[in-house]
């Protein structure tokens, strides 16, 4: 199906039931491949299983390579920078509004509610589940309680950084993070109401939406801190794709292999190439 392709960017979710055949199909015929899963679980499975076969084809994948979780991801990269010497710890923190959901979105959040999570402390990944830490982020708005969450950091940040401890969290409220206990419970059912409502959001609730994401790093050597901001995650993601080919087909890359946003592309210059749905908020 991909023969003859430079670039495969694939939408084919909840990837962790569907996404495999399309990442080893692309790299069997030699392309670059970028997706835009959301789910946590699926990233981990593409680093850990067919890293060897991409580094050994010489291409480039990129998983998770729209809203969820470029932002977070060089928002990180962008803090460390700050720091001289081994960083302690990075949060990642994202707080979105007035946007509203596609069915394919809300299929993978049940999907995520009923997977097994990690998170990167002392230098390892270890398990972790929606909800397992709540932490306090100033925000451009004032300090919010955030929740942790199924980010892909903790799997991305440690491939571009030297960091001891990662963890990824969304804003909410801390009661919000009872309800992870009750995951994969609760998954199968959201499942079933996923099939409701709209096929996707909107283009007037498209524009009206907005996001913030922050990464805080401390180590020895200081703290450092990145903001970006934008509207409409949907419109991001599909210039994401279309930005992050483009550099592909360009040899732009940072390596073959399965790879991190920010270790495949420079953070900032790719930030720099997302406007007006993305900006660094110096």
């Amino acid at each position: 199906a991909f023969a003859g392709a430079s670039v495969v960017a694939s939408c084919a979710g909840p990837f962790l039931e569907l996404g495999l055949a399309p990442v080893e199909a692309a790299i069997a015929e030699r392309a670059h491949y970028l997706d835009t899963t959301g789910e946590q679980a699926f990233v981990r499975l593409v680093h850990e299983r067919l890293a060897d076969a991409a580094r050994a084809a010489g291409v480039t994948v990129v998983p998770a390579f729209g809203f969820d979780y470029v932002p977070g991801d060089l928002a990180a990269r962008l803090a460390a920078e700050q720091i001289e010497g081994q960083v302690d710890e990075i949060l990642v923190a994202y707080s979105v509004s007035s946007v509203a959901t596609s069915r394919g979105t809300r299929r993978t959040i049940a999907a995520v509610m009923g997977q097994e999570l990690v998170a990167w402390e002392k230098g390892r990944l270890v398990p972790s589940r929606f909800g397992a830490t709540t932490r306090k982020i100033r925000f451009p708005f004032g300090e919010k309680t955030v929740v942790e969450w199924s980010g892909a950091e903790p799997i991305t940040v440690p491939r571009h950084t030297d960091v001891r401890n990662v963890r990824s969290y969304i804003r909410a409220p801390a009661a919000v993070a009872h309800g992870g206990r009750l995951g994969k419970l609760v998954g199968p059912l959201l499942g079933q109401v996923a099939r409701f409502g709209p096929a996707g959001p909107s283009e007037e609730s498209r524009r009206q939406s907005r996001f913030t994401v922050v990464a805080e790093a401390s180590g020895a050597g200081g703290k450092g801190r990145a903001v970006l901001t934008g509207t409409d995650p949907y419109g991001l993601t599909a210039l994401l794709l279309v930005r992050g080919a483009q550099a592909l087909r360009s040899g732009e890359a940072c390596g073959s292999g399965v790879l991190a946003p920010a270790e495949a592309f420079d953070a900032r210059a790719l930030a720099g190439r997302l406007e007006p749905y993305l900006r660094i908020d110096d």
